[in-house]
């Protein structure tokens, strides 16, 4: 393992209005090809504006839900960064698109929601000097890589994950893709003229070396806010709300599942991390579907902690 040269920490850093310098996601970063995400046609001909690049991330917006269709991030945890403490958070409207089409901070004040982070904030926050790696972290706070999230889902359980993710690529130093977004359905309730996404994806990529070859391996997750979004919504008198997802008495609740579902549920292709040779819990319920049954993985596994993941 190849030690994290120490440096001192970087401060929080303004946001660089030059986006002519922005990489964005770059699909060759593992050494083999990972495409971002691709619509299905549907849904190709909403999205009109540009894959928006950033610093290590790309964003595709869904213009009429004034959010994310999907993020895309690499993760190059040998050259992670150590970043200092932050001031208090400041968000900005990306200038490339229209201020209308990006849900910003008037939405979310006293809503009940907290503007919750798709790219991670530390994810990008890597690369070959603190200037890059301070560029990263603050791209990350644009209104189009928000998304409204409840308090219990955006600073317990899917943080949670997100650190795993992250802390396994740094003490590996681990090359990673994630990609991620909203699970959007036309019964989406409404406040303040905003649908609130009742579920959220993500999905990760990485290689791994088999017969001396590299191969690519893949896991996807689920976490969805119906119950709790639904209690918030009551209070403000907001009715009905349609549920599409299982009923279970838990407000927020996490699954890992087949990047094949998250394909059904997102309308969004992930090409060969869709497949049963590549999808890392689409192998273990091969294994386990047959003969015996009663050691059955179900579409979704229901994690209470990273510990419950299936990895390999």
């Amino acid at each position: 393992m190849t030690t994290t040269p120490k440096i001192a920490p970087s401060a929080w850093v303004p946001l660089d209005p030059d986006y002519t310098n922005r990489p964005g996601y770059d699909a060759g970063f593992l050494g083999l090809a990972v495409p971002a995400p691709r619509l299905t046609p549907a849904l190709a001909a909403l999205a009109k504006g540009p894959v928006l690049p950033y610093q290590h991330f790309s964003i595709l917006m869904n213009p009429a839900r004034r959010l994310a269709f999907w993020t895309a991030v690499n993760i190059d945890g040998q050259q992670e960064r150590h970043l200092g403490d932050r001031k208090r958070d400041e968000w900005w409207f990306d200038e490339r698109l229209p201020q209308k089409l990006q849900v910003g901070g008037a939405f979310y004040a006293g809503s009940g929601f907290q503007r919750g982070h798709l790219v991670r904030r530390l994810d990008p926050a890597w690369g070959a000097s603190d200037a890059h790696s301070g560029r990263g972290e603050a791209d990350t706070f644009h209104w189009t890589n928000c998304s409204p999230q409840m308090p219990q889902l955006n600073t317990q359980w899917w943080l949670h994950i997100e650190n795993h993710v992250l802390e396994t690529a740094n003490a590996r130093d681990l090359k990673v893709s994630v990609f991620s977004g909203c699970v959007f359905t036309d019964d989406d309730p409404r406040l303040r003229g905003v649908q609130i996404p009742l579920a959220f994806w993500k999905v990760a990529a990485w290689v791994v070396t088999v017969q001396r070859k590299p191969a690519l391996r893949s896991l996807a997750f689920l976490v969805k806010q119906d119950e709790a979004v639904a209690a918030l919504l009551k209070k403000r008198g907001v009715r009905p709300l349609a549920v599409d997802f299982d009923d279970v008495p838990e407000r927020i609740q996490g699954y890992q599942t087949t990047v094949a579902e998250l394909e059904r549920l997102t309308q969004c292709r992930f090409g060969e991390l869709a497949s049963p040779e590549v999808d890392v819990y689409a192998r273990a319920r091969e294994k386990r579907l047959a003969p015996q049954v009663f050691n059955a993985i179900d579409t979704y596994r229901r994690l209470g902690r990273p510990a419950d993941l299936i990895t390999n």
